[in-house]
């Protein structure tokens, strides 16, 4: 390849002014030290292998929101870099460094001092630039705690705004609507784009639209996944679970028969092929992540089709009819015994099932975005108690920080203790793997402002939780 004079002056004029604007920056700000420069050269080269490439990409506009003083839009991209790659990977103490700067510019110190802390110590990774930055960090560490409202800092929290894609605003507005989130402290968006009135393709090309704008504003944009009731997703009678006191197949609309109680079956094959077909749709947006809601109604253990039960009983031998494993009818000579072990069999069997199903998820979501994320949502019965959310729900709270790395969102349905259980949260790590879902019911108010101050209002003293705003499905913005 030839490469003609003035462009590869344009590109040496291109990188010394980004260089620049990092020394100005770092002039103009006295409370942080001066620190090494990122390698931009090797951000601009190619690779052969695609989720390098995405990583390198998500770190150079990382440092371009830092220039652009976006701080918030920094945090979110350093931090999904970090997130990301695997401890070994070049870049990453850099990474690390500019995050904890940037949090360091939002005054959020105690988050920047966790940072500085990691590249202090042995687990920061195998970067060959560790030794630097571990210097740099120890420094910063002595001076930050010097300042006396260091120890007074409330640590980072993200904050995301649930609506559905029927309530966001027109496009003549969005860039003030946009601003005005960011002024509320909000760091994300997550839109629900089932029964919105268009169709699929237009839903997805407003989506794409959506999210280039979030981007440029500093937002990131989840999309929300029904899997539990399947809105949003084509529906079969055969798919249709049966439980105690209820046919399969679809609702026929009479008042007697609540849409709730109308569970597709998730370990149905042929469903799992059109939840496939739809997670690739709606990644098609360019979104960061995924959302996947919480079943709605308890009993998920007690329903079944019968597709899922051959594949149960030819799995473990079972010779019981699902009427004598859940107790439908008749027991014939089943022992009290036999039908509880075979019970919780069936249960553990099909919790399992949804955390193999939501792992496929996050892989179809990395194999198009690899720094994407996946937010699950769980009951608070599944973090207190167990065994209830693994019966009711089909929540395995160890289950899915194990096989999908995602995050959990608890929903706040205003009963019991929301404090993270201590072996929870040490298998999380991270506090960005938990969040507090919280459903804000006057849809009168139309201030996003007032939404998420009322929001934060119910969080929990103890637990450093990110928080999930829910827009009231009546509401409108202005």
């Amino acid at each position: 390849m030839v490469f003609l004079p003035f462009i590869q002056t344009q590109d040496l004029i291109r990188r010394i002014a980004l260089a620049l604007s990092f020394g100005f920056l770092l002039a103009c700000s006295p409370r942080i030290a001066p620190s090494p420069p990122p390698v931009f050269s090797s951000i601009e080269d190619a690779h052969s292998d695609p989720a390098r490439d995405a990583h390198l990409i998500l770190l150079r506009e990382a440092h371009r929101a830092f220039v652009q003083a976006r701080y918030p839009a920094a945090v979110l991209f350093f931090q999904r870099f970090v997130d990301s790659v695997d401890p070994s990977t070049p870049r990453i103490a850099e990474a690390r460094w500019w995050l904890g700067r940037s949090y360091e510019q939002l005054g959020e110190y105690r988050a920047a001092m966790a940072e500085y802390r990691t590249l202090a110590g042995d687990e920061a990774g195998t970067d060959p630039n560790q030794p630097l930055y571990r210097g740099h960090a120890l420094r910063r560490l002595d001076e930050l705690r010097q300042v006396p409202t260091v120890a007074q800092a409330v640590p980072i929290r993200q904050i995301a705004v649930g609506l559905s894609l029927a309530q966001v605003p027109p496009v003549s507005v969005w860039i003030s609507w946009l601003q005005s989130l960011l002024k509320s402290g909000v760091t994300s968006i997550l839109i629900d784009p089932a029964l919105s009135g268009g169709t699929a393709e237009e839903d997805v090309e407003r989506m794409r639209a959506l999210v280039e704008a979030a981007h440029v504003a500093g937002l990131a944009v989840w999309v929300s996944l029904d899997l539990h009731q399947g809105r949003g997703l084509p529906m079969h009678a055969e798919w249709i679970t049966m439980a105690a006191g209820r046919s399969q197949g679809l609702s026929s609309g009479s008042a007697g028969e609540s849409e709730r109680q109308i569970h597709p079956d998730i370990m149905h094959p042929a469903y799992q092929t059109a939840i496939e077909e739809r997670v690739k749709t709606l990644l098609r947006t360019g979104c960061d992540g995924l959302f996947l809601q919480a079943r709605e109604g308890d009993g998920f253990a007690k329903e079944y089709s019968d597709t899922s039960y051959q594949l149960f009983a030819s799995a473990f031998g079972s010779t019981l009819s699902p009427q004598q494993l859940l107790g439908e009818g008749g027991n014939g000579d089943v022992t009290g015994s036999e039908r509880e072990t075979q019970y919780w069999r069936w249960a553990g069997w099909k919790a399992r099932g949804y955390a193999t199903l939501v792992a496929r998820i996050r892989a179809w979501l990395r194999e198009v975005n690899p720094t994407g994320r996946l937010l699950i949502e769980v009951h608070p019965a599944t973090v207190n108690r167990p065994l209830a959310g693994l019966e009711e729900y089909g929540e395995d709270v160890a289950e899915l920080l194990q096989r999908t790395g995602g995050a959990l969102v608890v929903r706040n349905e205003g009963a019991g203790d929301l404090s993270l259980p201590e072996p929870l949260a040490q298998q999380a790590g991270a506090t960005d793997r938990w969040w507090l879902g919280v459903a804000v019911a006057d849809p009168e108010v139309s201030s996003i402002a007032k939404w998420v101050g009322a929001a934060q209002a119910r969080v929990p003293e103890q637990g450093n939780w990110n928080l999930l705003v829910r827009v009231p499905e009546a509401a409108r913005f202005p």
